[in-house]
């Protein structure tokens, strides 16, 4: 804003001329031309709070954002010591978990990833297990309707109710996941 319209700003008494609107008027090109001045710097002086404003905003944005990332980075590093107390537990209870009122550690169990090899089909059609095969463009595994007929064994091996194990299908453990859940 530059010193007219700062000028312009303090000659203006809003209360007067506002109260007075039934009787105010612009009569002449003066008196229109004095009301254009006045909506020049009306409008610089909004532009200069806006900026403040978004500077404002802005500023405490960056401080949000940088208050929260610590926060979130000491959230993550008590959930990690949670996670490695619970594995220590875990050694002598293999069902324990830790429960306070402001909330509680476990474990979630992940299900296990069947992979298939590039000989699965082959194999299958050779157990005559077709009815686990579906024929589409290309021949797949019925995965969910296989993994209810077949047996696992500890290390990992798929074995047919015949007694047969499969070389191409292997059962991979996922472990657990820790939750941490707050008291809410």
């Amino acid at each position: 804003m530059n010193a007219l319209e700062k000028y312009e700003l303090e000659n203006l008494d809003s209360n007067d001329i506002f109260q007075e609107k039934e009787q105010w008027g612009i009569g002449d090109l003066g008196s229109a031309n004095w009301a254009l001045r006045k909506i020049t710097a009306l409008e610089e002086a909004n532009k200069e709070i806006q900026q403040l404003a978004d500077e404002e905003r802005k500023r405490i944005d960056d401080w949000e954002s940088k208050e929260t990332q610590s926060n979130q980075d000491a959230i993550t590093f008590f959930k990690q010591k949670l996670g490695d107390y619970l594995i220590l537990l875990r050694q002598t209870d293999p069902k324990a978990k830790i429960k306070t009122p402001y909330g509680s550690v476990t474990t979630r169990k992940k299900p296990d990833s069947w992979e298939y090899g590039e000989q699965a089909i082959a194999e299958l059609e050779a157990a005559g297990l077709d009815e686990f095969i579906t024929t589409k463009i290309t021949k797949s595994v019925t995965k969910t309707e296989f993994k209810k007929a077949v047996s696992v064994t500890e290390n990992g091996n798929v074995v047919t109710p015949d007694g047969e194990v499969l070389e191409s299908v292997k059962v991979v453990p996922q472990g657990f996941d820790i939750v941490v859940k707050g008291a809410n």
